[in-house]
């Protein structure tokens, strides 16, 4: 049975993949997942190839949400993004770490593009 959090993750992780659709982005993987991280979605837009943290909140009113991606969060991402541009041959791609934000209270999305980088 999924805990609560995660089924809140996946609820979040549902609008934002509809959010980054709507805006264009082409979407080409989820969940891809290493012994060492995973990423939510991932997706190419202008030969920009996207890696997207989600992360969902019922509101925002202690801090943001994207506060938890923390250096150790990023290098993480960073590391699977690695192993995800290898095993596909796409090292031709400009890439972008962004972070969506999703408070599912007042229905609003967060998008933050190029949140961190190399």
């Amino acid at each position: 049975m999924k805990s609560k959090k995660r089924t809140i993750g996946d609820f979040g992780e549902e609008i934002a993949l509809k959010y980054l659709e709507k805006k264009g982005y082409q979407i080409l993987d989820r969940n891809f997942l290493k012994h060492y991280g995973e990423i939510d979605i991932i997706a190419i837009k202008d030969d920009i190839l996207t890696f997207v943290e989600v992360k969902t909140r019922k509101n925002d009113e202690f801090k943001p949400a994207s506060l938890d991606v923390d250096y150790y969060k990023q290098e993480r991402i960073k590391k699977t993004a690695q192993a995800y541009i290898m095993e596909k041959d796409l090292g031709e791609f400009l890439i972008s770490f962004d972070v969506c934000e999703v408070y599912l209270e007042n229905k609003t999305i967060h998008y933050i593009k190029n949140a961190f980088g190399d």
